[in-house]
């Protein structure tokens, strides 16, 4: 015959093993869905203590087709992640990985400063596994943006588009014309702003006829020149039209705060990402600093200056067949005028 108190031990022991779920991944400070710090390290913490040889994570663009499939997740073998940065046991693209002490978190120190505005996810990928052995066998999804908080106000700067030059300085000298249409929220001053490359237009007619490698430009005065010819100033937007499309055009968004200023209204920009596919160049952490303001003829316009973190010659892709080549920070000068 069993002892009376044995049944109470089996039972006691039973409710002293804890259970212990998978690791949960969570984005520190990610609450809001919104994190405001595009350069800083990205901490990743999974609720216990995990076994890093399991771990397989990545952040890529938010892009989904009609089913709400990612890229790899189609039936389109062509399609591919956008992948901003990835990390597995074996090796680190695009960021510095590390561990905690306590190995419930791991910190990601990107390589290159995040976009602002994208919508993004941070995937988990099956497998990853605590230190008592629980597995998460799905695929984690945490969608997740940058951000800019604005405290002031904009009245004096109205939204519409305007005709901008990018005079970069550093660390070569070249010529970007850009459309921009501005978006300002007058009551905090929030900015957001798509940008578009600009190229000299082919409808237009000189008094001579050009040459099938020159195009008509009418001003300062009627000419033929060639394509690449850079404006002298940003009153000659009329010759020039928005090209968006890849690969000679390219556009890109970016946010920032507006705040009026005396006559004026300054403008800074977050951390953006321009990228063109050909020639393949991209400027990451590009931030425009200027003010706007009316001029004696009533129409607005504005100089400041640009900084990048870093200019990349050469695909930035992951798995690119030809390394990237850093060309180091990059600087120039701007200046823009409200267009029709």
């Amino acid at each position: 015959m069993l002892p009376r108190t044995l049944p109470l031990l089996f039972v006691a022991a039973i409710a002293c093993e804890r259970y212990e779920a998978p690791p949960e991944p969570v984005i520190e400070g990610g609450e809001t869905g919104v994190l405001e710090d595009s350069r800083a390290p990205l901490v990743i913490r999974f609720g216990t203590e995990i076994d890093p040889a399991t771990l397989r994570l990545a952040i890529v663009h938010d892009v989904t087709d009609a089913e709400g499939n990612l890229a790899d997740e189609d039936a389109d073998p062509q399609t591919q992640l956008d992948v901003l940065l990835r990390h597995d046991p074996t090796t680190d693209f695009n960021t510095r990985t590390e561990l905690t002490p306590d190995r419930t978190a791991v910190v990601l120190t990107p390589a290159r400063t995040m976009p602002v505005g994208p919508k993004l996810l941070l995937l988990v990928e099956p497998g990853l596994r605590s230190r008592m052995g629980r597995t998460s066998n799905r695929r984690v999804k945490i969608p997740f943006s940058y951000g800019v908080k604005c405290t002031g106000g904009a009245t004096r700067l109205e939204s519409g588009r305007y005709f901008m030059l990018f005079d970069v300085e550093r660390p070569v000298g070249l010529q970007i014309q850009i459309f921009a249409d501005l978006t300002i929220d007058p009551t905090n001053g929030a900015l957001t702003g798509r940008f578009t490359s600009g190229d000299r237009r082919t409808d237009l007619t000189c008094p001579t006829a050009c040459s099938a490698d020159t195009v008509c430009r009418l001003l300062p005065a009627p000419a033929c020149a060639l394509p690449s010819e850079i404006a002298n100033d940003v009153e000659e937007h009329t010759d020039f039209a928005p090209n968006p499309t890849p690969p000679i055009g390219f556009s890109f968004v970016a946010a920032g705060c507006a705040a009026d200023d005396g006559e004026g209204t300054g403008v800074l920009t977050a951390p953006a990402t321009m990228a063109v596919e050909q020639p393949p160049v991209t400027a990451e952490g590009l931030v425009l600093t200027a003010r706007f303001a009316p001029g004696p003829d009533g129409v607005v316009r504005a100089s400041g200056t640009l900084t990048a973190d870093r200019i990349v010659a050469g695909a930035t892709t992951e798995g690119a067949p030809i390394p990237p080549v850093d060309l180091g920070a990059g600087t120039g000068k701007m200046t823009a005028r409200r267009i029709p």
